[in-house]
């Protein structure tokens, strides 16, 4: 029988596993059949543990996901210390290439200082038609914008990118992310003891004796031809006899001689 969980999308698998709009249900489905795999479960209650573990990496995927998306957020964001100027610029071309109605939209992305520098080199009523203000802004941001910052602030090194970044993780954050994390762990701790505890109490029934009980009979010889022994149940004593008891019964039946 094999130990392989039928498809999880087809059979419901997912009842007990909320996915996300924007989270692959295969790649759950992936990853819990290579836990089944790793762990070989037989039986309902080893399949449940297995798919509680699956349910806790998961969890732990999406909680850096939310991070990351998080992170992303801030980095695009001009009011926080985390801005990425020069992402931002490039976000922002590429944004207006696509829809150049909504340039006075795509501005509130960038610094108050850039937004007005576009808006007061590229008065709106100078164009004809707005494709052609965008095509405008767009070659300043790519020709003059980007490279000035790339050039004069875009210092990609390890100490830049960390005190950066360390303002959208701040102590409270990482204590939040580690609580998270500590409580999914002890979940996942819990299924596997649980597995285990399963695995090896089924092991330890099916080596029990089917019996339950010692061998009571003894073999003694045989008076057969082939010498084989024949098997006599073993007899106990009558209820309360003793030594004394049998030695007194043996004298009466062998009387001395006068």
């Amino acid at each position: 029988m094999s130990n392989r969980p039928p498809n999880a999308l087809k059979h419901g698998a997912f009842a007990k596993m909320m996915i996300l709009p924007w989270e692959d249900p295969q790649e759950f489905e992936k990853l819990h059949v290579a836990l089944v795999e790793e762990w070989k479960p037989v039986g309902a209650t080893e399949h449940d543990a297995v798919l509680s573990i699956a349910k806790g990496m998961w969890r732990k995927r999406r909680m850096q996901n939310f991070l990351s998306s998080e992170l992303e957020g801030h980095r695009a964001d001009p009011n926080h210390a985390a801005y990425d100027e020069a992402s931002a610029l490039r976000a922002f071309s590429s944004y207006i290439a696509l829809a150049p109605d909504e340039v006075d939209i795509a501005l509130n992305g960038l610094t108050a200082r850039i937004a007005e520098h576009l808006r007061r080199k590229f008065p709106r009523g100078d164009f004809q038609s707005t494709s052609k203000w965008a095509r405008a802004i767009q070659n300043e941001v790519t020709s003059v914008l980007l490279p000035a910052v790339e050039r004069f602030g875009f210092d990609r090194s390890p100490r830049v990118l960390i005190a950066r970044d360390a303002a959208f993780f701040s102590q409270e954050l990482v204590k939040y992310e580690l609580a998270v994390d500590e409580r999914i762990e002890a979940m996942i701790d819990r299924a596997v003891k649980r597995l285990v505890q399963a695995k090896a109490m089924k092991q330890m029934l099916d080596t029990a004796s089917p019996n339950g009980g010692s061998d009571h009979s003894k073999k003694l010889p045989s008076n057969k031809r082939n010498g084989s022994a024949k098997t006599v149940p073993k007899t106990e004593p009558p209820l309360g006899s003793t030594r004394q008891e049998a030695a007194t019964r043996t004298l009466r039946a062998h009387p001395r001689s006068s």
